[in-house]
């Protein structure tokens, strides 16, 4: 059993993949821990699978899941994690705008007693930089105003691609999760709260990469309609028992 488990969705990630599976393979190559590097691809209609298996050749520990048509990030990541063998799960976006060095950040957050540590953008650190556009950070920082106050009060960033959990939590998360696309993060998040596991939320470097496929004019409301689907979901118990290994706190 690998020590950590990358999970990598990707969705017609053909020309940003190839530099983040090299910086992520070897950083952990170097670093001298058992790993593995699972991408996830999300029904690509370009060379994201070809990339994958040629770099697999070369590399050892680097393993594809893909499925047809496309699900969504949510669906993907999901697959990836309950599929996963390491004692810690990290998911990494395609894009690598998170550094991979920046995992030592998350680590000692669990070392220190999370069950799940996350990637911020938003909360402030004095040895991290953010280098993201304008527009998106505007709209960024709105939706995670929205979701402090109804749903995860205290996380000043919820959908950074950069998180990782130990590996009870995230079997046990992702099992009952249900979204597959575009508030999946907080819908775990927001389980997580309600199941008592602690979340580290962690200033990293990040930086904005060319490519992005998030649509500034529809994305941010299909977001908002999933925080309602989340309400819903609790309320008609979709969820299921919401029991864990520590006291169930319902906060924010």
């Amino acid at each position: 059993m690998p020590h950590l488990s990358v999970i990598i969705p990707a969705y017609n990630e053909e020309k940003r993949l190839p530099s983040t599976l090299e910086s992520v393979h070897n950083f952990l190559s170097a670093s001298e821990q058992t790993f593995e590097i699972i991408v996830v691809d999300d029904g690509s209609s370009d060379g994201t699978k070809e990339v994958v298996k040629a770099f697999a050749e070369g590399h050892c520990g680097v393993r594809l899941l893909s499925h047809s048509p496309n699900q969504g990030k949510g669906y993907s990541v999901r697959e990836g994690m309950l599929k996963a063998e390491g004692d810690l799960l990290l998911l990494d976006d395609a894009d690598g705008a998170s550094p991979i060095s920046e995992l030592v950040r998350l680590k000692n957050a669990i070392e220190n007693g999370a069950d799940i540590a996350i990637g911020s953008r938003a909360k402030p650190g004095d040895e991290t930089v953010v280098n993201a556009l304008s527009h998106r950070k505007h709209i960024g920082n709105t939706f995670n105003v929205i979701v402090q106050s109804l749903l995860l009060k205290g996380i000043q960033d919820t959908q950074c691609g950069f998180k990782l959990f130990k590996r009870d939590a995230a079997k046990d998360l992702f099992s009952i999760g249900k979204l597959n696309r575009y508030a999946f993060d907080v819908e775990i998040l927001y389980l997580a709260r309600l199941k008592g596991y602690e979340i580290a939320e962690v200033p990293i470097n990040w930086t904005s990469i060319e490519g992005s496929k998030i649509n500034l004019v529809t994305d941010p409301m299909n977001m908002l309609f999933e925080i309602g689907k989340i309400y819903s979901a609790k309320k008609c118990g979709r969820y299921g028992k919401l029991s864990g290994p520590k006291k169930s706190l319902e906060r924010g």
